[in-house]
C-alpha cells in the first residue's frame, strides 16, 4: 500500500518536472503602461510564460526563484516594445537577419503591408520571429472583381488566415464599393493607401477601413475645412494614419550621410549593391545641380508633410508609427527611432508616440487587452531602457535589453546574433 502510494505521489509530481514555468522578474524598475498616462516608479515586474503576473512595489524581500533571470531595474525604464506598422518583408533568405534588426531594436510586433502566400508558411512560434500582423496580396487597379469574385476572394484571404486586406490602387469606384461590401460580408477589414479617384470621405464611409497609409487622401483637400472634416470622419469611423515619413525624408539627404545611417553594416550585401545599383542608375540621368535642386524639393515636401501631421494630431486624429523601411537605405528596426524623432519634430508629445508605437496598433488588431501594454494578463514584449524616453523621444534609444516572449535578451546580444546572421 505504501508502494502503491508513493507511485501515485510520484506521477503526480513528476509532470510538474517538465512543466516548470518560466519566471522572470524586472527588480525596482520605473514602468511606463501607456495605456494610461502614468508612470509607475519603483516597481517589480513578474513575467512568468510571457505573461504579465505582477506590477508591484519593489521589496528586497523576495524568495520566488526566477529560473528566467533577475534583471536589475535600478535607474532604468520600461515600456512595452514597438509594433512597426508598415513593413515589407524581404526574401526568404533575408528574414532572419530581418527579424533580429528588428528585435534589437525593440521592434517585435510586425505588420506587413505587401502580402505574399509564402507569409503565411512563417513559423511564428519560433525563438526570434516577432508576432506578425499578415497582410493579403495588394488589391490593384488591374484587378477587374465582380460581387462574386470580390466575396470569393477575401473570403478566401481570410480563411487562408490572413490578417487584413492591403489595398495598393482601385480600377474604379464600382470595385471600391464590391471591395468594401465584400469585407463587411465577410467581417475582414482593410488597410493601405486612399486612392485618388475614391478620395478620404468614400474611404471613411466604407465602415472597413483600419488605416491609411502615407497620409493618403489629404493633399488634394481644397480648404481647411474639408481638412477639418476629413480629420472628424476618420476619428467616427476608427480609421488610423501610418504617415511612414522616413520613407519620404530620404530624398533629402544626400548620398553619403545616407549610407553612414545606424545599422548599415548590418544590412545583408546583397540590398546594399541593389540600393547602390538604383543610385548610379539616378547619377546617369541627372547632373549635381538637378540632384540638388531635387533634394531642396524633397525637402519641401518633406516640411509640408510634417505640417499636415502635426495637424492631424493637434485636430485628435489616431496615428501609428512606421519608417516604411522598404526604401533605399532605410533600416530595418534602427529606422523607428528615426520615424520617432520626426514625430518629435512635427510637435508630437513623447507619450502619444510612444503610445503610437506599439499600443495604438494592437487597438486596431482588436488585441489591446493582449499586448501593446504594460498590465496584469498582458502578453506584451517589453524594452528596457537605459534613459527616459518621456524626457527626450531619442531616448528609446537607450536599450539595455529586450523581453521577448517571457525571455531577456541584452542588446549587444542580439546585434551579435544579427551580425552572425548576416555572415
Amino acid at each position: 500500500m505504501i508502494r502503491f502510494a508513493s507511485i501515485i505521489l510520484s506521477l503526480l509530481i513528476a509532470p510538474n518536472l517538465f512543466s516548470q514555468n518560466n519566471r522572470l522578474l524586472i527588480k525596482d524598475v520605473t514602468v511606463i503602461p501607456l495605456h494610461i498616462n502614468q508612470v509607475l516608479e519603483h516597481k517589480d515586474v513578474v513575467v512568468e510564460n510571457g505573461v504579465i503576473m505582477a506590477i508591484r512595489s519593489h521589496s528586497e524581500k523576495d524568495s520566488t526563484t526566477y529560473n528566467s533571470g533577475v534583471i536589475d531595474g535600478r535607474g532604468k525604464y520600461i515600456t512595452p516594445s514597438f509594433a512597426d506598422a508598415h513593413c515589407h518583408f524581404p526574401e526568404k533568405e533575408n528574414l532572419e537577419n530581418y527579424f533580429l534588426m528588428n528585435l534589437a531594436n525593440g521592434v517585435t510586433t510586425l505588420r506587413s503591408m505587401r502580402g505574399e502566400y509564402w507569409h503565411l508558411e512563417i513559423d511564428q512560434s519560433t525563438e526570434f520571429t516577432p508576432r506578425l500582423l499578415l497582410s493579403s496580396p495588394p488589391i490593384t487597379s488591374r484587378d477587374s472583381l465582380t460581387e462574386t469574385s470580390a466575396n470569393q476572394l477575401l473570403s478566401n484571404y481570410k480563411s487562408l488566415g490572413f490578417d487584413f486586406v492591403k489595398l495598393l490602387s482601385i480600377k474604379d469606384q464600382e470595385s471600391f464599393n464590391l471591395l468594401t461590401q465584400a469585407a463587411i460580408r465577410n467581417n475582414f477589414y482593410i488597410s493601405g493607401h486612399c486612392p485618388r479617384n475614391i478620395g478620404v470621405f468614400d474611404v471613411c464611409d466604407s465602415e472597413v477601413y483600419q488605416s491609411i497609409e502615407h497620409l493618403g487622401g489629404f493633399f488634394n483637400l481644397p480648404n481647411i475645412d474639408s481638412i477639418n472634416l476629413a480629420i472628424d470622419n476618420t476619428i467616427s469611423s476608427n480609421i488610423y494614419h501610418c504617415p511612414t515619413l522616413d520613407w519620404y525624408y530620404t530624398g533629402q539627404v544626400i548620398e553619403d550621410s545616407l549610407r553612414k545611417r545606424d545599422g548599415v553594416d548590418l544590412i545583408p550585401e546583397v540590398t546594399i549593391s541593389a540600393w547602390e545599383k538604383d543610385i548610379s542608375t539616378y547619377y546617369g540621368k541627372t547632373d549635381e545641380n538637378k540632384r540638388i535642386k531635387d533634394r531642396e524639393n524633397s525637402k519641401k515636401r518633406f516640411s509640408n508633410r510634417l505640417k499636415y501631421l502635426s495637424y492631424i494630431y493637434k485636430q485628435g486624429g489616431n496615428l501609428l508609427v512606421s519608417p516604411d523601411a522598404s526604401g533605399i537605405y532605410g533600416i530595418p528596426g534602427f529606422g523607428m527611432h528615426t520615424e520617432m524623432i520626426h514625430y518629435s519634430e512635427a510637435g508630437i508629445s513623447a507619450y502619444d508616440i510612444l503610445k503610437a508605437s506599439c499600443y495604438n496598433l494592437s487597438v486596431v488588431n482588436g488585441t489591446q487587452n493582449e499586448w501593446g501594454t504594460l498590465k496584469i494578463g498582458s502578453k506584451s514584449d517589453m524594452i528596457l531602457l537605459n534613459q527616459n524616453p518621456l524626457e527626450n523621444i531619442e531616448n528609446t534609444q537607450s536599450i539595455e535589453g529586450v523581453i521577448f516572449k517571457g525571455k531577456y535578451y541584452s542588446k549587444q546580444e542580439l546585434i551579435q546574433k544579427v551580425t552572425l546572421s548576416s555572415n
